[in-house]
């Protein structure tokens, strides 16, 4: 249902070389891009959880700052929970 959070790298030879000296938070995926594994669960602009196909799941939403903390370490507080609850009630309110 979920899948771990990570950032693709805008350099291949930055990836690249990463991984070469052993960095254990790169990991390449099949297609051969580079990623850096941060702490959390991918998730979407809409705060849905992504699954290992890059599919969202239409029923999860998440915006616990554990778990979403590394696209954006900056995520806190009320002004935070408001506008993320809005994006969330939006989507729901689209989707019906």
């Amino acid at each position: 249902m979920v899948s771990p959070a990570r950032l693709r790298f805008r350099s291949e030879e930055i990836g690249a070389e990463e991984l070469e000296k052993g960095n254990e938070i790169v990991d390449r995926d099949q297609k051969g891009q580079y990623f850096m594994i941060v702490p959390g669960v991918t998730i979407n602009d809409s705060f849905q959880v992504i699954d290992r196909n890059g599919l969202a799941n239409p029923r999860i939403y998440i915006m616990a700052v554990p778990y979403i903390v590394g696209y954006n370490p900056d995520y806190s507080g009320i002004d935070f929970s408001e506008a993320a609850s809005r994006v969330i009630f939006n989507g729901l309110i689209t989707e019906m």
